[in-house]
This record gives structure tokens, sequence and C-alpha cells, in this order.
């Protein structure tokens, strides 16, 4: 993944479970080297932009496997899924605790993954490029650009 452009990220011959994994680092990336550093850094403000990741939850989100990958295969993911995966209560957990979480200010956790409550989680060797986090950050600006125009660029901690 190089976030490079429109067409990589749109790529027709990527399989289900690249599309998904890409879109999780994208998410995780945004808020890490996007939000956090670029859109929150030195404003003064007590906004913070964290990354969850709550597991495989039991909702009817498993259900896309048997759609990704028809046939037998599918229908083991599936089951696997919802065999394992926590409750919808549970599930929630990890967004709640970083929406909610005072330690959040306190540590200054702006840009952190969380895969559990209250456990900083690691990001895979791709997830710590900064250099990508930086590519990721260019071509989200463009690509906001180009829909709704240069003018609607504007530094959201400028004075009017």
């Amino acid at each position: 993944m190089h976030f490079g452009s429109k067409e990589e990220i749109n790529d027709p011959s990527l399989g289900p479970l690249e599309v998904y994994g890409r879109a999780k680092l994208a998410m995780l990336m945004l808020a890490k080297y996007g939000l956090a550093t670029k859109a929150l850094a030195g404003t003064g403000d007590t906004v913070f932009s964290t990354a969850v990741h709550p597991g495989a939850v039991n909702t009817e989100m498993q259900q896309q496997w048997k759609r990704a990958y028809p046939g037998l295969f599918g229908q083991i993911v599936s089951a696997t899924m919802l065999a394992i995966g926590r409750d919808i209560e549970q599930g929630s957990y990890s967004a709640l605790y970083a929406l909610t979480a005072p330690e959040i200010e306190e540590k200054n956790m702006n840009g952190q993954y969380f895969a559990d409550v209250a456990s900083p989680s690691k990001e895979s060797s791709q997830g710590q490029d900064h250099l990508l986090g930086a590519a990721l950050w260019d071509l989200s600006h463009r690509l906001v650009e180009e829909k709704v125009g240069r003018d609607a660029m504007v530094d959201w901690t400028a004075e009017p």
C-alpha cells in the first residue's frame, strides 16, 4: 500500500480481505498521522483522535463472509467469527473507553490505537510508517479538495 492515487486504493483486482485490511490501515493512520498530528496538534484544544479495533463482534456484519466468499469457506469463516466473537456490548467497550476515559487527555494519548479497553496496542509495521501516513494525508487532502474545492480547505483554527 502506498496511498499514492485514487486508482491504487480502488484497485479492482483486490480481494475482500485486502480491501478490508487497507481500509483498517487507512483509518488507523488517519487517526494517528492525519488528525492527531496535522489537524489537532498545537491547537490547544482538548479534542483527541484515537483508533479502535473492537475485535470480532457478533453482528450482521459477520454474514459478509458468506457474500465475500460464496460456498463452504465463507460459511465456515462466518460461523467461526460468530462463535469466537464478542457480543455487541463487549464490542462497544474499547470505543466507549476511547471516547470517555479521562486518561486519554491526562496522558495525551492523541493518535493512540486501542484493541482492548485501556490497553494501547501496537500497529503493524505499515501502521507505524510516518511516511505512509503523510502519503495518506496528502491523498485524502487531494481527494477532498477535488470534491469540495480548494476554498473549502480552511484551517479550522484560523481566525474568521
